[in-house]
């Protein structure tokens, strides 16, 4: 790498926090972070074994009521606080 490759590299790196290029990226992040491959192919043979369809309803009810609120908390308080997500639990109390 020439030096001067590297000095335009630093000077158009921000002096703080990395941060997103944009929304999709961000998305397609958080959603590989949560959604694995265990999830996609488990989950419709441990629901067809446990009940089938009657499974699906207090699961997509859950995620609607509980996952999705929290999930959108934790990532509201850790752009507002700019933490990461292992640190978001701790410093709850002091914003």
């Amino acid at each position: 790498m020439s030096a001067s490759a590297s000095a335009s590299a630093s000077a158009s790196a921000p002096a703080g926090r990395a941060s997103w290029s944009n929304h999709c990226d961000f998305l397609l992040t958080c959603l590989g972070l949560v959604v694995g491959l265990g999830n996609v192919w488990r989950f419709p043979y441990v629901a067809y074994v446990n009940g089938g369809g009657s499974f699906l309803v207090p699961y997509f009810s859950a995620l609607a009521l509980v996952a999705w609120p929290l999930l959108f908390q934790e990532m509201a308080v850790g752009q507002f606080a700019k933490l990461g997500c292992n640190r978001v639990g701790g410093c709850i109390h002091t914003l």
